[in-house]
């Protein structure tokens, strides 16, 4: 009866964890195809991008469905019960970085001058690492990947103070610049917030194998971007 009962819980987990690496997989093509579009001005992929976020979205209640099951069916303790919480919050941190790729393809889609984009390629490629460097550490209970992401964000922060610095003396320079400035600061500072997604579900592993969450650090906040 044991065992047979372990049996469904284990496939259950399987399920669960299948669904998380698609969902994350998802999520850094749509961060790619969003930030080429604002790169190539490309509206139509852009559009794409939009419409498709509803996926993520159906895919995040389907993984906290499931997860409300299994502890409700299942009664799982100790590193079973851990890891069910952390997939049912981890599907929120996807859902939400989609959410991100999203705004980055609505600045591509309303962006309409030349304005440069510094190193936003740059900070794209570290932040699509970290989220796939995360997820890959939930999936392969691996902490050292997850130490190494938490570590990443902060080289993040950093590409991204450096494109706001860019980006504000453009537009002070050449005030036609203010408005697609805008957005562009809009669009880096999602992968920045994307980034610290990652960060979280990176955590949320350290949480699976030790049963803590790691202390608060204090942290120099990064540039905000400045209001419309």
């Amino acid at each position: 009866m044991i065992e047979a009962m372990r049996s469904v819980l284990e496939g259950e987990l399987r399920h669960i964890r299948d669904n998380i690496a698609v969902m994350g997989a998802q999520t850094v093509d749509a961060t790619a195809r969003a930030v080429q579009a604002l790169i190539q001005r490309d509206r139509a992929e852009a559009s794409n991008v939009k419409h498709e976020d509803k996926l993520l979205d159906a895919a995040r209640y389907d993984v906290e469905h499931d997860c409300l099951v299994a502890l409700a069916t299942q009664q799982p303790v100790a590193r079973d019960l851990r890891i069910l919480i952390a997939a049912s919050i981890i599907a929120v941190e996807l859902e939400r970085c989609g959410d991100y790729a999203k705004g980055i393809a609505k600045a591509a889609r309303r962006t309409n001058s030349d304005m440069p984009t510094f190193n936003l390629a740059e900070m794209d490629a570290l932040a699509r690492d970290m989220l796939d460097r995360s997820i890959k550490a939930f999936l392969n209970c691996d902490v050292q990947m997850a130490q190494e992401v938490i570590a990443a964000d902060s080289r993040l922060d950093q590409a991204y103070n450096d494109l706001f610095a860019q980006t504000m003396a453009m537009m002070s320079s050449n005030p036609k610049y203010i408005e697609d400035g805008l957005r562009l600061l809009r669009a880096a500072h999602n992968l920045e917030r994307l980034g610290d997604r990652a960060t979280n579900i990176a955590e949320r592993v350290l949480f699976i194998e030790s049963g803590d969450l790691p202390s608060d650090v204090n942290q120099q906040a990064p540039n905000q971007v400045p209001a419309a």
